[in-house]
């Protein structure tokens, strides 16, 4: 009786620890995830989410010289510096994000709607610079589609933060 009392106490304690550490890694400053949906043949949606802080700490990096001072400010260098350095590519041309929006909070995301791909592309390339200067920094991509289902992709140094994935 004893015995089966230790064992479920420490079953409590390694389940309790296990979900602690979920949430901690979920908000990280070195883990960010990006979602890519297909919705139509022609059209997609990106979201890119990490902690505040991360984001932070890219934008005080690129932004050094013209600090913001309002999250109006901070929102616009946000989206000025993920349209220069997370990229998409299709049959060799680089596929415009186009309109941005940031919601901020402990966990802050950038999602770009209605992104627009050239007829007859069958694969993207995806690079993700936007959060390449954090140490040890690593982004899952999860891209779904209707005709492809879901994949997912571990971006991180050593791939060069970069994926190739089919889209039909």
């Amino acid at each position: 009786m004893g015995n089966i009392r230790i064992l479920t106490s420490k079953v409590v304690v390694f389940i309790a620890l296990m979900c602690c550490s979920i949430s901690v890694h979920a908000h990280g400053f070195d883990y960010s995830v990006l979602r890519l949906s297909i919705m139509s043949e022609h059209t997609l949606s990106l979201t890119l989410t990490s902690s505040l802080d991360a984001f932070r700490k890219e934008v005080r990096q690129h932004f050094s010289k013209s600090p913001y001072a309002t999250p109006e400010e901070f929102n616009e260098q946000l989206l000025a510096h993920i349209k220069k350095t997370l990229l998409l590519t299709g049959e060799n041309k680089q596929i415009a994000l186009g309109e941005g929006a940031v919601t901020l909070g402990h966990e802050t995301s950038v999602v770009f709607r209605s992104i627009t791909l050239p007829k007859n592309l069958r694969k993207i390339t995806l690079t993700n610079g936007a959060v390449k200067d954090i140490y040890r920094h690593t982004t899952k991509l999860i891209v779904t589609a209707e005709s492809t289902g879901t994949q997912t992709h571990i971006l991180n140094k050593s791939n060069g933060f970069t994926a190739t994935f089919f889209v039909e």
